[in-house]
């Protein structure tokens, strides 16, 4: 439900920043209704264009975070298993990203750190 309001914020803020930037000076620009002074169209632009920045990133996280949750709640009954042991998640981590085929290397290292934040929330 979050995302499909991100989405919908997304798209609007979206049809905003296409809007700002290609009516830009514009004097007959529907912007001028709320801001009369063209040299705002600028900020505007920028702006909206951040803000579509900063929601695909949000998106991008929460996809993310939803892997790794569903990955783990795959795994359940191993990690279980493996903790009872007394195996840190350190160890479990590394034990699913070589399972995955992930052994080193600049994208192992972010795979571990954000499968280290959802293994420490997961119980």
């Amino acid at each position: 439900m979050i995302k499909i309001i991100i989405y919908i914020f997304m798209a609007l803020i979206g049809f905003i920043a296409i809007y700002s930037i290609f009516n830009a000076g514009n004097p007959e620009s529907l912007i001028r209704i709320v801001f009369p002074n063209p040299n705002i169209d600028i900020y505007i632009a920028f702006i909206s264009s951040f803000i579509i920045f900063i929601l695909g990133f949000l998106v991008f996280y929460l996809k993310d975070q939803t892997n790794f949750k569903n990955l783990l709640e795959i795994n359940k009954d191993k990690i279980r298993y493996l903790r009872k042991n007394g195996k840190t998640d350190n160890y479990i981590a590394d034990s699913i990203l070589q399972a995955m085929g992930k052994s080193s290397g600049y994208t192992y290292n972010i795979a571990k750190k954000k499968l280290m934040i959802v293994l420490s929330e997961f119980k």
